[in-house]
């Protein structure tokens, strides 16, 4: 015989999935997802949870009275930019990094009409995430983005899911011009590319190979990332000597850590190294995402002109401070004061 606790979870937890299945719309349409799987969603879809942060903040980008739940807590640099009603949300938990997982009980709770979920083809998170949701009932929806090429399609796919066609082609016009600007630029820069160290970690002593897509937009501007190999995992955070970086020396750094940022600056270490003699040390903005990578999204399209003013002011000329404006407008909903603009961007 069960434990009466037992008894008593499995009773909860069936009368959530009926009351689940019974508030199941009848209406619904038939969808290719973007790793080619045929799914039957809601016609008109309410309610959201997607398992990962990007797709998360995707979904913010077209409609965030859409989103049901929140992956993590929100960090002190999200909540100061996103919207009051999105700070109340629950944590529902999710499928990405190295430890995380979705909490089951809380998604029923919230009654999301699909999930969306962030991954390639070939991911074991695929076959996890489907085998928790089977019993749900609640329709399964894969987008496939693995570079920044591919976010026009994610928002243009989303755009065509959700009913936000005309939110969604703005945002895409605005990422694809974004996209030719550095390539045209690529064009004229490598004939005389910066090379670049991306620091990494709070000591700046790790980074990522030239391989790797979380340093893609390095190779995207026709710059030249120092630290050349083939990846060995696809989380990165390659561990470097200080040594390597010496040899390197590298034109300019970005720096993803506040803390490595002023170590790399006053250092008499570093301070030996080209980038930082020239006074080219930059670190990356992320409020209320970053713009370069951990996690990627769509805030790279501003990221990517950002990295093209400062490694190469001669060739982009840009307003990043009135950039920066249209870019938290459009995405976000936001129109930032003088203050905000100098926290973000402040070095």
């Amino acid at each position: 015989m069960l434990p009466a606790k037992r008894v008593i979870k499995n009773a909860v937890f069936l009368i959530l999935m009926l009351f689940l299945l019974a508030a199941w719309p009848v209406d619904a349409r038939e969808i290719v997802d973007m790793t080619g799987r045929e799914v039957k969603v809601p016609d008109r879809i309410t309610r959201v949870y997607a398992t990962s942060p990007p797709a998360t903040y995707m979904v913010y980008a077209l409609d965030r009275s859409l989103l049901v739940g929140l992956n993590a807590l929100l960090k002190e640099t999200e909540r100061k930019y996103l919207s009051p009603d999105i700070r109340s949300l629950p944590i529902l938990g999710g499928y990405f990094g190295q430890t995380q997982v979705a909490n089951i009980e809380m998604i029923m709770k919230a009654r999301p009409d699909i999930i969306i979920m962030w991954t390639s083809k070939e991911s074991p998170l695929n076959r996890k995430m489907e085998a928790d949701m089977k019993n749900l009932g609640i329709p399964l929806v894969f987008m496939e983005i693995n570079r920044i090429d591919d976010y026009s399609k994610g928002l243009a796919f989303l755009g065509k899911l959700l009913h936000r066609e005309e939110r969604a082609k703005r945002l895409v016009d605005y990422g694809e011009k974004a996209l030719r600007d550095a390539a045209a630029l690529a064009v004229i820069s490598r004939q005389k590319a910066v090379s670049v160290y991306y620091a990494e970690g709070t000591d700046g002593l790790y980074t990522e190979c030239d391989t790797s897509r979380h340093a893609e937009l390095i190779n995207l501007v026709g710059a030249r990332n120092v630290f050349r190999c083939p990846i060995k995992t696809d989380y990165g955070m390659e561990r470097i000597s200080m040594e390597k970086v010496l040899l390197a020396n590298p034109d300019a750094i970005l720096v993803q850590e506040r803390e490595a940022y002023d170590r790399i600056r006053h250092d008499q270490r570093w301070r030996q190294i080209k980038a930082v003699k020239g006074g080219r040390v930059y670190i990356i903005p992320k409020g209320p995402f970053n713009w370069f990578d951990r996690p990627p999204s769509y805030m790279r399209y501003l990221g990517v002109k950002w990295i093209m003013a400062c490694l190469y002011p001669d060739l982009y000329h840009v307003d990043m401070v009135r950039e920066t404006r249209v870019f938290y407008r459009l995405f976000l909903d936001l129109e930032l004061n003088d203050a905000q603009l100098r926290e973000i961007m402040g070095g």
